[in-house]
């Protein structure tokens, strides 16, 4: 049986489809407060940007829901690179939990995330702060 591995698109050797991260930090001055998290496998392909929440009974993070239950339902911060949780298999994530995003980066952010995560939108400069 044949070992598994991640594949990461690396120049000059990776020959599958074109794949670009995109930034979704506005600036790094003041510096972004981050968390490295574990989201649980099953939540499927989640794209950088997204508002994220973490299960209070697993401890495991995946897309906020507004009105989800066991802390689901609670924003605590934005993924920060897109994640592959397809499988069973939990993976490794990194979230922003305070700083200003690219507004147009935002994914599943409402009203209730904005008063929850105490955050600011300017429309006008494009960003997010919280």
């Amino acid at each position: 049986m044949a070992n598994a591995y991640e594949v990461i698109p690396a120049p000059g050797f990776w020959t599958g489809p074109e794949y670009t991260n995109p930034e979704i930090l506005y600036s790094a001055n003041p510096a972004p407060v981050m968390k490295g998290v574990t989201i649980a496998g099953g939540t499927g392909v989640i794209a950088a940007g997204t508002v994220m929440a973490r299960n209070s009974t697993t401890k495991k993070w995946g897309p906020y829901a507004n009105g989800g239950a066991n802390g689901m339902g609670t924003p605590v911060g934005v993924l920060r690179t897109a994640v592959d949780a397809t499988g069973t298999r939990d993976v490794q994530g990194n979230v922003v939990l305070g700083g200003y995003i690219k507004l147009n980066a935002l994914v599943g952010m409402d009203s209730a995330a904005i008063t929850a995560l105490n955050g600011t939108t300017n429309a006008a400069m494009g960003f997010f702060k919280f």
